[in-house]
């Protein structure tokens, strides 16, 4: 199923999502349309959460962010709001990584915790190690990426709205969610790059302890 998964969610992200927006505007409407053309991405990312028993923070941060569009995609007057009020949801998302940020309290330390979780590393043993001054600074640049994510996502999506409007809503999305795997990829690395750092900052302090205890 693992294998199937790229696939899958071209499939439920992009396919069916342009193929509900095709042929759905004439008997439908653009935001009936629009909004029914969020619902095999809704499905999908529902049925992810329970399937793989996402509860913990990444999974709640997850499904959050999914009801909250939700929501703000139902309460909306028109396919173009539904456009905007996407842009006006990553505003949000900005001031809450940042506030995270300032309490020192990044999310991003959080997911990898449940990460490590996952693979058998007690919750307590892992928020120690990474709140420790050595490694805690990678967090809080990790989330400053998903800040600069966000920012750049807003101002590429508020440039294709201004340029194609709702009749470019295919093109939008495409552009949106390419642009979103593409910066995805970028986190993953940047993930890859703090996980080597933190290797080697522990075998060192392995290293460390073990010439004291040869000294003593």
């Amino acid at each position: 199923m693992k294998k199937l998964k790229p696939i899958i969610e071209i499939i439920c992200y992009i396919v069916l999502p342009i193929v509900i927006w095709k042929y759905g505007r004439d008997p439908l409407g653009d935001y009936y349309a629009m909004l029914l053309s969020t619902a095999p991405a809704f499905v999908y990312t529902v049925w992810n959460f329970f399937s793989e028993r996402q509860f913990n923070v990444s999974g709640l941060y997850i499904m959050s962010s999914l009801m909250i569009n939700t929501i703000l995609d139902l309460i909306s007057d028109s396919a173009e709001w539904m456009l905007w009020n996407g842009i006006y949801f990553n505003f949000g998302m900005i001031a809450f990584l940042l506030f995270t940020i300032i309490i020192k309290k990044p999310i991003v330390l959080y997911f990898l915790v449940d990460a490590a979780y996952i693979q058998g590393t007690p919750r307590e043993e892992s928020l120690k190690k990474y709140k420790s001054k050595e490694v805690f600074k990678y967090f809080q640049g990790l989330t400053a990426f998903l800040i600069l994510r966000d920012v750049l996502e807003s101002v590429v999506k508020i440039w294709l709205i201004h340029k194609y409007g709702v009749d470019g809503y295919d093109k939008i999305l495409i552009a949106m969610r390419t642009f979103g795997w593409i910066m995805s990829a970028v986190f993953v690395g940047a993930v890859m790059y703090v996980l080597n750092k933190i290797m080697q900052f522990n075998e060192k302090e392995k290293e460390f302890e073990e010439e004291q205890e040869n000294v003593i």
